[in-house]
């Protein structure tokens, strides 16, 4: 008997990733129009990025069904695993729930499934610690319990390139969009329990460094002994500048960064920064 992991791919681990540490990923998916692409199986982060800043309508999202989940739930059961589930954010979307209709229908006990409350670098600041526990030599009912316990520490302070995917998505108003624009205000979104709000706005980029760190100030502080992650969509120079500015005002490195996938991409569009600490209890 082992413990096995299972992610759904907004976990943003790439495909190479996961394969080394044997997590199973099960993909959501990407739509534009009538095409349709699993997250980092049939398209990439590269390519998705590319496309969507020439799209005409903004790509839509879907989750997993319930089979989906079915082949590694059977064999964990077959081989009387232990298998953790650490899943996106049920309030942001269904895939939890089809996890757990996957279950009843296994009918296996030991399938644990974690809505994490959280979303790409979220999850895998979880997931970090998952194996930190398992190597710990822990069970798998302990590490469930503790991941449940502490994912409400968790938080991720987002910033955008520009607030047209956040109107697109709904998230913003029009006139708000238009206002921040001409003011060049820039929204800070704070991921925290499954919830996604504007925590703060800020005028120009580094003014949006300086507000991500009096709002983790805040909010009580990073746990430094836990690191941190940073992330970011598009292309990779477009963290450099914030991950110098995190470096020296953490004082700390990061642990490493993570360039987020397709399915989260859709709703905060390129040029996008992104810090996840687990906030001191």
């Amino acid at each position: 008997m082992s413990i096995r992991f299972l992610c759904d791919s907004t976990c943003d681990l790439t495909p190479q990733q996961a394969a080394e540490a044997g997590i199973t990923i099960v993909p959501l998916k990407v739509l534009f129009g009538e095409e349709e692409y699993y997250d980092r199986v049939d398209m990439q982060p590269e390519e998705f990025f590319s496309r969507l800043t020439t799209a005409r309508e903004l790509p839509k999202t879907s989750q997993p069904s319930p089979e989906a989940f079915l082949p590694s739930f059977r064999e964990a059961k077959q081989a009387g695993d232990d298998l953790i589930c650490i899943l996106l954010a049920g309030a942001l979307s269904g895939t939890c729930q089809s996890a757990l209709i996957a279950k009843d229908i296994v009918e296996y006990d030991r399938i644990h499934i974690i809505d994490s409350g959280q979303a790409s670098l979220g999850v895998q600041l979880l997931l970090s610690r998952a194996l930190a526990l398992l190597e710990q030599g822990e069970t798998a009912e302990r590490i469930a319990e503790i991941l449940e316990r502490e994912k409400k520490q968790v938080c991720i302070y987002l910033m955008v390139d520009t607030l047209l995917y956040l109107q697109k998505g709904g998230r913003l108003s029009m006139t708000g969009m238009v206002a921040g624009n001409a003011l060049n205000l820039r929204p800070v979104l704070a991921v925290r329990e499954g919830k996604v709000h504007v925590a703060g706005l800020a005028r120009g980029m580094k003014g949006t460094w300086e507000k991500v760190m009096k709002l983790l100030e805040k909010d009580g502080g990073m746990d430094k002994e836990r690191g941190y992650l940073l992330g970011y969509t598009g292309k990779r120079e477009c963290l450099d500048g914030f991950e110098r500015f995190a470096s020296d005002r953490l004082s700390a490195p990061c642990t490493h960064t993570v360039a987020v996938g397709c399915v989260i991409g859709v709703h905060v569009g390129p040029g996008a920064n992104a810090v996840a600490v687990f906030l001191k209890e």
